[in-house]
């Protein structure tokens, strides 16, 4: 996370000139910030948590890495582990297991400030299946192989999901590959046949699909970054920024960026013929 300040810059030209004027924008940095990225999930780990600080928007390096932070993870079983920097920002579990129905605290210390996160893992419905159909080329659709999503979804409103697809093995990362949904339409229903890729897959391609049980906070997070991410256009909203669950215990000092989560996952693979 680069953006420090989010700013939208309109330049209207009026008229017509053969010369032409170099305007050079200075913008204030900003303060530096902590940025988070990690989950936790169901599935054997180790978990990575990784730290960086924000920089300023015009700076075409890398955010640079957090070194020498100590990092801690506890769960609502009272377990808990401080986690070893496998290089720089990169800090890894080494024994705890992420459970369905525990909650889990994320503690930070660097540079004198004290970071605190809390998730908590739910519960997560088996994919059924996956089918895969072909498709001609017309329309909005392109000629190729597209995987279709069977399962049932569990009795009880206040499910959130996020879906992921995964070609050879890499994740389909794209903005518009962003999906994620609530179940107050489909509460207890079976779905069925749902196309989980929008563009092609080819013959060969092996698929994997994976449903991620996500916390209410977590829907919340991402749909505003859909937001921010769709937010375009002469008559966009002024960009903001989004939420975070990361929380400085001074409520004064540094505030920090990013996301941890927990999370359920089940999955299914397909080949396509």
């Amino acid at each position: 996370m680069k953006i420090t300040h989010l700013i939208t810059i309109f330049f209207v030209v009026l008229g017509l000139t053969s010369c032409e004027d170099v305007i050079d924008v200075k913008l204030e940095e900003g303060e530096t910030q902590l940025a988070v990225d990690g989950w936790i999930t169901d599935q054997p780990g180790p978990y990575t948590i990784r730290l960086t600080t924000t920089a300023p928007y015009f700076n075409n390096t890398t955010t640079p890495r957090v070194k020498g932070a100590t990092v801690t993870l506890t769960d609502s079983e009272g377990n808990s582990e401080i986690l070893k920097e496998s290089e720089p920002g990169m800090y890894v579990t080494s024994q705890l297991q992420g459970k369905i129905g525990n909650s889990y605290t994320l503690s930070i210390r660097y540079e004198g400030e004290e970071y605190t996160a809390q998730t908590q893992i739910k519960r997560v419905p088996p994919i059924d299946s996956l089918g895969v159909k072909y498709r001609k080329g017309g329309g909005f659709t392109e000629e190729g192989y597209y995987v279709t999503y069977n399962g049932p979804e569990l009795p009880g409103t206040g499910d959130y999901y996020r879906f992921k697809v995964f070609r050879n093995d890499t994740l389909l990362n794209k903005p518009e590959n962003l999906s994620f949904t609530d179940d107050r339409f489909v509460d207890g229903n079976y779905i069925e046949d749902i196309q989980r890729n929008f563009d092609p897959f080819k013959s060969g391609d092996e698929i994997r699909v994976e449903t991620w049980s996500i916390t209410e906070d977590a829907y919340l997070f991402y749909n505003e970054l859909r937001q921010q991410i769709q937010n375009g256009g002469l008559f966009a909203n002024p960009p903001a920024n989004v939420r975070t669950n990361i929380i400085n215990k001074n409520s004064n000092e540094r505030k920090a960026v990013g996301w941890f989560g927990g999370a359920a996952i089940s999955s299914k693979e397909v080949a396509i013929p």
